[in-house]
């Protein structure tokens, strides 16, 4: 392994290097503001903003080599570089971004954990690198960089010592996660399950699984799939492929038997899950900070890596209750009128909405609870039947007061009408601003609600959250 330099990075592409070939680089950053020293700005052109018109920025913040498009200099005579920089001119900024953490991956020699899925993708990556730090020098996606810009610049970012890079993987359409997967090569693939998210692009679950299985055909010849027994799609397609090992992880063991078991779920402190782990002849109690059987399903994913890395499952649960999750994901804040919010807005579909709206009801027990739902995206033609589904759900399951956010999530309502849930506890908005309204008024009628606010990524539910906790 080596650091790179100024020269040694024009290199490795077709390009132009301006300026310092010797200046030693590490990281890069697509925001000149994010510049701290020594690292590569990528000026890409945007819908509302172009990185070359901060090239000038990102030096002086203390980037020393810019990559901009030769295109953008043609016939303006030759680029100013400040001493002891560089400009690398090539034909496309993006195109040189993915070669390059390509051959980074390369350098770093780190086993890389690709990580994808309908729902949890972002908790199950988290969890993987809560278990995998306990043993080794762990590096993974921020937040949910987990596209065509985001997972090369994990590589490119992941320090030289890096033994283990967890890739999380998003996609809308076939293709999309093999395209991934040729810059980051995966030795283990984690399929946490495949629903229905996406149905919009791709029309059917079928495609769906077909997209999804892009990560696990990636893989080299006798790398490890790691699949959820509970998932009825994942488990079809896993018997079907004889190149790779399959190692699957449940609790009930509905459609595989799973090499490492969930058993004796019960509530830990307010938000937190223990339960016994069963791998071979070990049984280890883990305590999860985090509740729900769709959680507990991620955090035995997560251990399932570690068995295959060499991590022992009493250090692997260690890690578990160490968690530091994403931001916006389940959790806890405290309200107006001595209310518990879970804050649970990162993102939604039928599933995760359904699952969120259980621990509301079970973390409350006895008290009064109150679901504040938005619109859920990418349904395509489920997306009323989505709705409708997640609204005979909360009826089912006798939240006491409903709040639907905009035109779509009208379909949670009618969907809590149809299966029975009083007219009189139910509220159709369709901004944020009504909603927050109509919420401080019932909060006000009682102190102690349990509140659960989620939506899709694009309704921005976490303004509710903030009005409700003043």
């Amino acid at each position: 392994m080596r650091k790179w330099t100024t020269g040694a990075v024009a290199g490795f592409v077709k390009g132009n290097l301006l300026g310092d070939p010797d200046q030693k680089v590490h990281g890069c950053i697509l925001d000149s503001r994010q510049a701290q020293g020594g690292e590569m700005f990528f000026a890409l052109p945007g819908e509302r903003v172009d990185g070359h018109d901060y090239i000038d920025a990102a030096w002086n913040n203390g980037a020393v080599l810019v990559v901009a498009d030769e295109a953008r200099f043609r016939g303006a005579g030759e680029p100013r570089v400040p001493e002891s920089k560089a400009l690398l001119l090539v034909e496309s900024v993006f195109k040189t971004l993915q070669e390059l953490a390509q051959y980074w991956r390369v350098e770093l020699k780190a086993k890389v954990v690709g990580v994808t899925g309908s729902n949890g993708k972002t908790t199950t990556k988290d969890m993987i690198y809560a278990v995998l730090s306990q043993e080794f020098r762990v590096y993974r996606n921020k937040e949910n960089h987990n596209n065509e810009l985001g997972l090369p610049m994990t590589i490119l970012n992941a320090p030289l010592d890096t033994e283990v890079l967890i890739l999380e993987m998003g996609m809308r359409g076939l293709g999309e996660i093999k395209a991934l997967c040729d810059i980051g090569k995966p030795d283990i693939g984690v399929i946490t399950n495949i629903g229905t998210t996406h149905l919009e692009l791709l029309l059917t679950q079928e495609r769906i699984a077909q997209a999804k299985w892009e990560l696990i055909d990636a893989l080299p010849e006798g790398g490890v799939a790691i699949i959820n027994a509970e998932d009825q799609f994942s488990v079809e397609k896993a018997r079907k492929d004889l190149k790779h090992q399959i190692s699957y992880y449940g609790i009930e063991g509905a459609f595989a038997e799973p090499i490492i078991k969930g058993v004796k779920l019960q509530h830990w402190g307010d938000l937190g899950t223990a339960f016994d782990v069963l791998y071979k002849d070990q049984r280890v109690t883990a305590n999860l900070p985090l509740p729900g059987t769709h959680n507990v399903l991620d955090a035995l994913a997560a251990l399932t890596v570690g068995t295959v890395l060499g991590v022992s499952l009493d250090k692997g649960c260690t890690g578990l209750r160490e968690l530091e999750l994403s931001r916006m994901r389940l959790e806890i804040r405290r309200g107006v009128s001595e209310s518990l919010i879970i804050n649970d807005v990162y993102n939604a579909n039928p599933v995760s909405m359904q699952a969120s709206l259980q621990v509301l009801k079970e973390r409350a027990g006895g008290n009064r609870t109150l679901a504040i739902l938005g619109e859920m995206y990418e349904l395509g033609s489920s997306a009323e039947s989505g709705h409708r589904e997640v609204g005979r759900a909360l009826s089912d399951l006798g939240i006491s007061e409903l709040i639907t956010v905009g035109k779509l999530a009208e379909e949670i309502a009618q969907g809590a009408r149809l299966a029975g849930f009083p007219e009189n506890h139910i509220t159709v908005t369709y901004s944020r601003e009504k909603a927050i309204k109509e919420a401080l008024r019932l909060l006000a009628l009682g102190r102690g609600t349990w509140v659960l606010i989620k939506g899709s990524r694009g309704m921005r539910m976490e303004e509710i959250t903030a009005e409700l906790e003043r």
